[in-house]
């Protein structure tokens, strides 16, 4: 079994970059965990 950490950064949540990470690995057949998880609270913050 392959094992890879990513992380992502920007707005990943308004432009659906999480959820279609998310649904690339998922569809490959991999599974995944969130080790890290910070949401801005303002438009104009990072997640």
């Amino acid at each position: 079994m392959y094992k890879r950490e990513i992380e992502l950064s920007g707005h990943i949540i308004d432009s659906l970059t999480l959820p279609k990470t998310m649904d690339i690995i998922m569809d490959k057949g991999g599974d995944f965990d969130i080790l890290e998880f910070d949401i801005g609270k303002r438009k104009s913050d990072t997640s």
